[in-house]
């Protein structure tokens, strides 16, 4: 018996009646866009999907003119910064950027910090996220995201060389709790190999930023530099991490064998044809925080190079720290804004079916087939054609909430 089988039977063994949601524009999945389209939602999950007219014993929702989406995933966000919005200036570098964002932390109590993120996750849903990745070093928000809606990973940190905290994995249905390290230039290599295996072996993702700033690389390449002058001032000593052997972060990383398909390599803005493709090799995804890197760097990615190299590309905020909003809406409009090149559809992809392989969420969200949860978004954005209307998703704007359809 497949998924869909199986959920028809238990929606009729509760006796529950569909639910059929209409739009002009249904966007299943990347290759399969329907006008006058459907999704017939039982029992949570999404049965069916079609054109035109469907007579179900059920109710019939008629969005109107616009889209129904698949659900949006932000597959790197750090809730736990909510609070530091516009409080850090990021125009006079990344070390400088590091080290206001820490002051600026520690004065804040957890209870503000908590108050912040559960705004946080609202402006989540309200922009019509269904998953994400959620990173914290402080451990502050793990209830607070299993609290909520959110489907995805929410992803204990680490720097240093030990552990200050009980690792722990634990894989759920729709939520799970998981392992990543902060970076190669924070943490040893040890502590990072132990992590990435730990993940793994719960059938979880392993989070880490990577080729992120010109500090990691010179740090990593040389062992020397402004970075080692500040791990060095915070009483971090990194003689055993066996760096400054001329290596690229990617190299680095993938010599101690942090990559992997399980692994999630957030940022990638240092990084040549001979990193992506061993990125490819190795099946990792690459989580394009591409507004963030913007305001904290002054850069971007080689975003059409990793394409032409297949590896899996998804979106993230990063945190209101360096970013405006949590909104994936706003970071696929700075996408397609910085790179025209690039399909709309792809972008799109990217905030949603990629997010959510990127995360193992795959199957139950990303896109629209049924027996994936019936929770997705729907935007009033009228089109003519199957061209503008991805064209109006890639550049859309929303001020105000996107209508969230649960599940």
């Amino acid at each position: 018996m497949d998924n869909t089988e199986a959920i028809n039977e238990q929606a009729q063994a509760h006796h529950v009646k569909p639910v059929t949601h209409r739009a002009e524009w249904v966007v299943v999945e990347k290759n399969n866009i329907l006008q006058n389209g459907y999704v017939v939602v039982h029992d949570g999950f999404i049965i069916e999907i079609g054109k035109g007219s469907k007579s179900v014993d059920g109710p019939i929702i008629d969005h109107g003119n616009g889209v129904i989406l698949p659900g949006l995933v932000n597959a790197h966000t750090h809730l736990e910064l909510c609070a530091l919005k516009n409080r850090v200036a990021s125009q006079n570098g990344f070390l400088s950027w590091v080290q206001e964002l820490l002051a600026q932390r520690s004065g804040f109590e957890p209870e503000t910090l908590l108050q912040e993120a559960a705004l946080g996750i609202d402006q989540l849903l309200s922009s019509g996220c269904i998953a994400a990745g959620d990173v914290s070093t402080m451990g502050i928000t793990q209830e607070l995201f299993a609290r909520s809606p959110l489907l995805g990973i929410w992803f204990q940190e680490f720097l240093g060389s030990h552990p200050d905290k009980t690792l722990t994995c634990r894989k759920g249905p729709g939520q799970s709790i998981s392992l990543a390290g902060h970076a190669p230039h924070t943490t040893s290599p040890e502590l990072l190999t132990r992590l990435k295996t730990l993940s793994l072996k719960a059938k979880l993702r392993f989070s880490i930023h990577l080729a992120e700033s010109i500090e990691e690389v010179e740090f990593l390449a040389t062992g020397k530099g402004a970075w080692a002058d500040f791990l060095s001032e915070r009483g971090i000593d990194f003689s055993s991490w066996g760096i400054g052997r001329n290596l690229s972060p990617v190299r680095y990383a993938d010599q101690i064998r942090l990559l992997h398909s399980g692994t999630i390599a957030v940022h990638v803005i240092r990084a040549d044809e001979t990193d992506f493709e061993i990125l490819r090799k190795n099946g990792s995804s690459v989580c394009l925080c591409l507004r963030s890197n913007q305001a904290l760097h002054g850069t971007l990615p080689d975003v059409p190079s990793m394409m032409k190299h297949n590896i899996n590309l998804c979106l993230g905020t990063d945190s209101l720290a360096s970013v405006d909003t949590l909104s994936m809406f706003d970071e696929m409009k700075f996408a397609a804004a910085r790179f025209p090149e690039i399909p709309p559809v792809d972008i799109l992809e990217m905030a949603t079916a990629n997010g959510a392989r990127a995360l193992g969420l795959d199957g139950l969200t990303g896109t629209l087939r049924p027996g994936e949860l019936g929770s997705f978004p729907y935007l009033d954005l009228p089109a003519g054609n199957v061209k503008q209307l991805m064209e109006s998703i890639a550049h859309a704007s929303f001020q105000g909430p996107v209508n969230r359809i649960p599940a």
